[in-house]
């Protein structure tokens, strides 16, 4: 039988807030239809215009890809000599070899993560990473918002924590072999990306 627990094993949680440049979640969208909005109103526009960025003067993204959102870069970064690791989730290839390798990370050692994303055609409201990790049925779950962002062609980069680092699990009970599960999902429970790796906590 499968137990949840509600203490995460690798994540934590942050008060990370809404992220991104602070788009309310209420209304359209679509960029075009949101600066046509009061239009008339000088103050209003430039607001809209300084918050939506590079998409205000018409960049979207690639209009020939129809994903909204692409996760091009997972990294997690340790606070010593340790190598980072990095993952590049843009492609099928990349995935699979997140997939086939995993990552293994030491017991106790400071680490945060920085994830760089890509959100094109339209405003990404209430983006969350769902991160999963199993062991022999034991299931510990976190949810982080990243927040809400604009379309652009350059890549967006959330990383977490945003001050200080966080300690990896320590002790025999912790380590050894899990199954971690990550998916992003926006506010109105779409689910972008999500995938699977082999994670390994070693002494």
């Amino acid at each position: 039988q499968e137990v949840t627990c509600k203490k995460p094993l690798i994540m934590a949680t942050d008060q990370a807030g809404s992220g991104g440049p602070g788009y309310s979640q209420a209304g359209t969208n679509d960029v075009s239809a949101l600066l046509k909005t009061d239009a008339d109103d000088e103050s209003l526009r430039k607001y809209k215009e300084q918050l939506l960025g590079a998409a205000a003067q018409g960049d979207l993204g690639d209009k020939n890809d129809p994903r909204k959102l692409i996760v091009t870069e997972f990294r997690v970064m340790f606070n010593n000599s340790t190598p980072d690791i990095v993952f590049s989730l843009d492609s099928m290839a990349g995935m699979m070899l997140l997939k086939e390798n995993g990552m293994s990370i030491k017991e106790g050692i400071e680490y945060k993560f920085r994830i760089s994303f890509r959100v094109q055609h339209e405003i990404l409201n209430g983006l969350k990473f769902c991160n999963k990790i199993k062991k022999m049925g034991v299931t510990n779950s976190d949810d982080l918002m990243i927040g809400s962002y604009a379309p652009q062609s350059a890549p967006h980069v959330f990383e977490f924590p945003r001050h200080g680092w966080m300690d990896a699990p320590k002790g025999m009970m912790y380590r050894g072999n899990y199954t971690s599960q990550d998916k992003f999902v926006d506010s109105d429970g779409v689910t972008h990306l999500e995938y699977s790796y082999p994670l390994k906590i070693t002494k």
